[in-house]
Parts: C-alpha cells; sequence; structure tokens
C-alpha cells in the first residue's frame, strides 16, 4: 500500500509549503510598501496559520512600517482644512482640546477623504494626539498588546514600556505630563530591559528611550523645572523622588542618582551652573556603563 501512504503525507506538506509562502507574501507586502492597516488585516487573518517564529517577525515588521508611515501620514492630515475638522469635532468646550482624537468621533467626520484616511490611521494601530494645537499620529502600542500570546517575553515587555509613552506621553509642549515619580518608573523599566535583553531586538531605541528619560529626570524641561523659580531651589516633589529612586538596588540609576543628590546638597539645595553643568557627566556615565553590559 505505498502509494496510500504517499497521499497521507501529501496534505501534511502542502500545509508546510503554506505556512513558508505566507510569510514569504507578508515580506512581499512589506517591501512593496503597503500601508500598516493592509498589514495588521494581512496578520490578523494569517497570524495563527504561521511557524511561531514568524509570529514575531511579522509584530516587528509591522512596528517598523508604522514607523515608516508616521511622517506620510502627518502630511496628509495636514492637507485642506483637515486639522480645522478635526480640532472641532475634539474640543470639549472651555477652549479644551482632548488629548486624544476620540475614535468614535470618526463618522462624524464631514470631509470624505479625512473620514477615510483617519480611517486608515486607526486602523493600522495608531492613535492621534493633540501636540501645539494640532493632531499627529503616533504608534498605540496598547493596540499591538493584542499579539502579546504570540510574543516572546522579550518582544512583549518592549511592547508594555512603549506603552507607557503612547498612553500617556513623558513630555509634551516643553511641560512634563506626568510626575517625577512616574518618570522614575519609566526610566527604571527601560533600564531594567537593557540589563536583560543586552543582545536585544531593540536594545538601541530602549538605549534612546533610557537617554531621553534620564535627561528630563536630571533637568526637569522648559515648562516643569526641577527647581522653584523664586527661589531657585529644588522643588520638594524632585528632590523626594530622588531620594527614592537613589534606594533602589543595583541599577545604574541609582548610582548616577545618588551622585547627583551629593551635588545638590553640596550646593545648598540650589539648582544653578554648579549642579547644571555636571549633568552631561553624570548622563554620559550612565550610557557608557549600560553600554559595558554588552
Amino acid at each position: 500500500g505505498k502509494p496510500l501512504e504517499r497521499k497521507a503525507e501529501e496534505p501534511v506538506n502542502l500545509l508546510e509549503d503554506n505556512k513558508e509562502n505566507i510569510i514569504k507574501d507578508f515580506r512581499n507586502m512589506v517591501k512593496s510598501d503597503n500601508d500598516p492597516f493592509i498589514l495588521v488585516n494581512f496578520i490578523d487573518e494569517n497570524i495563527d496559520k504561521v511557524a511561531p517564529e514568524y509570529k514575531e517577525e511579522m509584530i516587528m515588521e509591522l512596528e517598523l512600517v508604522q514607523e515608516k508611515y508616521i511622517e506620510r501620514y502627518t502630511d496628509q492630515l495636514f492637507g485642506e482644512d483637515h486639522q480645522m475638522e478635526l480640532l472641532s469635532l475634539s474640543s470639549t468646550g472651555e477652549s479644551e482640546i482632548q488629548l486624544f482624537f476620540d475614535e468614535n468621533k470618526v463618522e462624524d467626520i464631514k470631509n470624505g477623504n479625512l473620514r477615510e484616511l483617519v480611517d486608515k490611521i486607526l486602523l493600522g494601530k495608531y492613535k492621534l494626539i493633540n501636540m501645539e494645537g494640532s493632531f499627529y499620529p503616533i504608534i498605540d502600542y496598547e493596540k499591538l498588546k493584542i499579539y502579546n500570546k504570540y510574543l516572546s517575553p522579550e518582544m512583549k515587555d518592549y511592547l508594555e514600556i512603549k506603552s507607557m509613552d503612547s498612553n500617556m506621553p513623558t513630555i509634551l509642549d516643553a511641560g512634563l505630563m506626568i510626575s517625577f515619580e512616574k518618570l522614575s518608573d519609566r526610566l527604571i523599566k527601560a533600564e531594567n530591559h537593557i540589563t536583560k535583553y543586552p543582545e536585544g531586538i531593540r536594545y538601541e531605541e530602549l538605549l534612546r528611550l533610557y537617554g531621553t528619560y534620564l535627561k528630563l529626570y536630571l533637568e526637569g524641561s522648559d515648562n516643569t523645572p526641577i527647581y522653584d523659580y523664586e527661589t531657585k531651589k529644588i522643588r520638594e516633589e524632585v528632590l523626594s523622588s530622588y531620594k527614592k529612586t537613589a534606594n533602589i538596588k543595583d541599577t545604574v540609576t541609582s548610582k548616577i542618582i545618588n551622585k547627583y543628590i551629593d551635588i545638590i546638597k553640596e550646593n545648598e539645595n540650589t539648582i544653578d551652573v554648579n549642579v547644571l553643568s555636571k549633568i552631561t557627566e553624570l548622563y554620559n556615565e550612565a550610557i557608557a556603563t549600560l553600554e559595558e553590559h554588552k
């Protein structure tokens, strides 16, 4: 009964070929510059069918395409009177504009081109955020977590860290949007990821993110300084956050913040050039120490 045996095997091989074809199709779609929402559709239909090692690849590639499309979608959102319409739909009355465009308002968009554009953007797993009075697309990492069950612990952790910022930006229009304590939390999470996955797939991006958080944490921002304007003394909220962070065991961040607290104390809690001039050195030391772990 040899012919029978061969028949029984054939469907299995077809399935294997099919799996390979799916990922080839996906790679071709990425190469031929398809919008993120098209990739999302394809992923949702096929991710269950591909071999485990391709599932993560699909999500990682999607993120890179999303990044690539941000500029293109931004340009399109600034066409015609698009911004005017988005702002009028987002105003809550007292000249307050919502931070994120409300997805339930899409059907209220009168301009057909704009409605189609916003639809495409949201289906591509972005959200629209209001910065300095205009709406811009950012990747909605919270929406990407829907794929968590297909991902490695490393990639899940990466999405978790990135979603903190897409759920509530660290800084907007030169002001901190979160407390120093929350900022410290983001800083430590980024550091933990970097030290846990020194060969990580998104290592560079996380090191960049860590650097951004650290700089903000050490010097504040234009609209959220670390000191009181009148007295030039360090703000209580900031100092108490520094002290908490300094006590975290075995992190590069805590060592750096310990040094910073000493510099601030020596300067009688006054934030001036004596303190601020030391930030670059502390920052460089932190980044260099993290990179040594590699």
